[in-house]
């Protein structure tokens, strides 16, 4: 068996570790939409279902509810608009802000992505055993990263 050095350093290493973990659902997730012939990314039904409840919505809406950088939205609703998903305007009172909205073809398929979500919600729940305490670690770990960064509390570490 070979030796997994991420798993053998343990907390320290939690970043790389809670990396390696998205990138295999994401990999695993990019291959199920494709087998059932579907041209969207995985992370796109976050968009969607903020603008199915929230239409008109602008990457910076988008961003602050996500907690996803500007760019990273940005990047993500331009794809969207090129594989006919969401509707890019122009906000009705600010003519400088862009907003978004779910094209036909998104709401046509919208029933069919949310019944891949609550099966996702289920193999999720499934992958943790019923134990979802996970989630409370993660909240903690988030909270005190909006308190102070990662680096800062290194260099804090390095220049007692």
């Amino acid at each position: 068996m070979e030796h997994d050095l991420i798993r053998h350093l343990g907390y320290a290493n939690l970043d790389s570790r809670l990396k390696r973990i998205s990138d295999k659902m994401t990999h695993s997730l990019r291959a199920m939409y494709k087998k059932l012939d579907m041209d969207v990314e995985p992370s796109w039904y976050l968009v969607l279902f903020i603008l199915d409840g929230a239409p008109n919505s602008s990457v910076m809406d988008i961003s602050q509810r996500l907690k996803f950088t500007h760019q990273s939205i940005h990047v993500m609703t331009d794809k969207m608009v090129a594989k006919g998903y969401l509707i890019k305007t122009k906000d009705e009172h600010d003519k400088r802000k862009t907003v978004f909205n779910l094209t036909q073809k998104a709401k046509q398929n919208l029933p069919y992505f949310t019944e891949i979500w609550e099966a996702g919600k289920v193999a999720t729940y499934e992958l943790l055993r019923e134990d979802t305490s996970i989630m409370q670690h993660l909240e903690t770990l988030e909270s005190n990263l909006e308190q102070k960064s990662f680096g800062a509390r290194i260099i804090e570490k390095l220049n007692p």
